[in-house]
Formats: C-alpha cells, sequence, structure tokens
C-alpha cells in the first residue's frame, strides 16, 4: 500500500502548534456575566482597512492580539494568529504582529521576492537563495535570513504566493489539492518539497472489522494520528482537521512503508511491525535535544491474531 499526503492545514504546518490559553479567572472578583460585559470582552480594539479593501478587526487576548479578517461585504477570510499569522487575499499578502496588534497588507507584485532588494529585507534579513520548486511555471521558496540560525521562506506557486514558512510555522501543503508539502529548516535556511504518491489523495477506505482495533493520538502540530492495529498489520493514518471539521489525511504508513522519508519534516514511523503490540514514534516539533515520544498501538481483540506476526 503507498504513502499518501493530502492537504495539512497547520499554520505543518501544520509546525507548530499553539494550544487555546485559558485566562484564569478570580472566582472573588469575577464580573458577573451579562450581555453587556460579554459584548465589551469582544469588541475589537482597532479596525485596520486592507489593500484590497478587507478590513481586520483587531482582538487583545489575555497573552497577545488576534483580528478577524473579512471582505468589504462582511464575508470573514479567516482568523490571524500566533498559529496562523498571515493569509493572502486577492494577491496581497495579510499579516498581523501578534505582539503588538499591528497588522498590515502588501501587494505581492511588490514583494520583490527572489531579490536582493525582497520584501523581508526591509525587516532586517537579506535574500540569501531560491529554492526550485516542483511543478513548474517558476515555483520557489524565496529564502531569508535575519540572524544567523533564523529563516523564513516565502513560497511562490504559479505566480502567486501560497505560503510564508519560518521556525514556527515550518510547512505547508501547496498546489491543487495539497499535492506538495513543502517544509522550511528555519535554522539552515533549507527548503524541501515531498509530492503526494496517492491516487486522489485519500487512499484506500480505513481499516474496519471486528478484528481491527484503533485509537487516536495527538502528535502536535495541529496533525492526529489514527492508529489501526489490524490482522494484517499495523496502519497509522496521519491527518488535520479541514475548515469543515472532517479529517485531511496527509500520509500514511503501514507493514511495507513502515516511516516516512527522512526529509519529510517531520519523524513518523511505526516499529515492532511484525508484533502483537507495535509501537508509534513521532515528533512533529521541538528544538536542539527534543527527543521523539513514542506509543503502543491498540492490542487486537480476544481471539484476532496478526498475520505471520512475528514476536
Amino acid at each position: 500500500m503507498s504513502r499518501r499526503r493530502h492537504t495539512l492545514r497547520i499554520a505543518l504546518a501544520s509546525a507548530a502548534v499553539a494550544g487555546a490559553v485559558l485566562a484564569p479567572v478570580s472566582t472573588a472578583f469575577a464580573a458577573p456575566h451579562t450581555p453587556a460585559a460579554a459584548a465589551a470582552k469582544s469588541s475589537p480594539v482597532r479596525t485596520v482597512k486592507l489593500l484590497d479593501g478587507s478590513v481586520a478587526k483587531v482582538y487583545k487576548g489575555a497573552k497577545e492580539y488576534r483580528a478577524e479578517v473579512l471582505t468589504s461585504k462582511g464575508k470573514k477570510l479567516g482568523t490571524l494568529d500566533s498559529k496562523r499569522p498571515y493569509l493572502t487575499h486577492e494577491h496581497i499578502l495579510i499579516e498581523i504582529d501578534v505582539n503588538t496588534g499591528k497588522v498590515g497588507s502588501v501587494r505581492e507584485k511588490d514583494l520583490g521576492l527572489g531579490t536582493d532588494k525582497g520584501f523581508h529585507q526591509a525587516r532586517g534579513g537579506s535574500h540569501v537563495g531560491n529554492t526550485p520548486l516542483p511543478g513548474g511555471h517558476g515555483n520557489r521558496a524565496a529564502v531569508y535570513q535575519k540572524w544567523r540560525y533564523e529563516h523564513t521562506a516565502f513560497v511562490v506557486w504559479n505566480g502567486n504566493l501560497a505560503a510564508v514558512l519560518d521556525a514556527k510555522h515550518p510547512q505547508a501543503l501547496v498546489g491543487k489539492g495539497g499535492e506538495y508539502l513543502v517544509k522550511l529548516n528555519a535554522r539552515s535556511g533549507k527548503v524541501t518539497a515531498l509530492k503526494d504518491k496517492g491516487s486522489n489523495g485519500q487512499g484506500s477506505a480505513l481499516p474496519s472489522g471486528q478484528c481491527v482495533a484503533k485509537k487516536t493520538e495527538s502528535i502536535g502540530a495541529g496533525a492526529m494520528a489514527g492508529l489501526y492495529n489490524t490482522p494484517r498489520g499495523p496502519e497509522a493514518w496521519l491527518y488535520t482537521a479541514g475548515d469543515d471539521g472532517r479529517p485531511v489525511y496527509f500520509a500514511h504508513l503501514d507493514r511495507k512503508h513502515p516511516s516516512l522519508p527522512k526529509d519529510a519534516g517531520i519523524i513518523a514511523k511505526i516499529t515492532n511491525v511484525g508484533s502483537v503490540q507495535p509501537k508509534f514514534v513521532f515528533q512533529t516539533q521541538g528544538g536542539a535535544g527534543s527527543h521523539p515520544a513514542t506509543t503502543l498501538f491498540p492490542k487486537l481483540p480476544k481471539g484476532c491474531v496478526v498475520v505471520n506476526h512475528v514476536k
């Protein structure tokens, strides 16, 4: 069974995940919960008009700012926060500084991506090179360096800015249906791209039946792993939640293909594949000194055995 990758929504990126932050409330002095109080809490601190006529309503949270981006007709385009601090619309790049709440926009044609006078140079960085990406049409990652071990990559796909990658958001899926996973090593500036090898990106039907045991594991970077133990061996289906809340699968591991390639940008592999209870090893984020995590696949139901399993 071949490995498959589909749309990874993170901001992989997917690469670092920010959990929900819950602000503690003093039970002795908590304000009464009234409609007026709730309205005041949800009021934006400012509204910023953007180049394409859309607007960004900026809100101040307990630890950082976020912004809701709306078209001129009030349709929501997306949320800018630490998970995804940018988005593109009508050929403009819209960004937020979550520490200050500043929101800005710049036209793609004015970014100067891949030149010595590129957009990122104005932020104290310098253009260090372009990495060609598959698919033709001048697809590339324009890499800029701000500090010795701090790089940013602007992914240009079919002439448009498709993603901005950095240490906090090191990967994204681009192309039709998310056919390519583009990954940045923010420390070295190296950019790699992996192609979806599945026929339609979704793969075959998920394992099911009386002799199939399943458990779900969060692996970080906004991704989950569905771990299935079956008579024919273990399977790991990696996915994120799509815009409609449904799983979007981007990789599949099994007995014949137990590990992602070394240049995938994340670690995901099955060990002890022929045993009664295999292991799943994973790491999607972490700096120097960090180590992969390990979890066990669920045991097969009573009376079920692994075909040709090795102890």
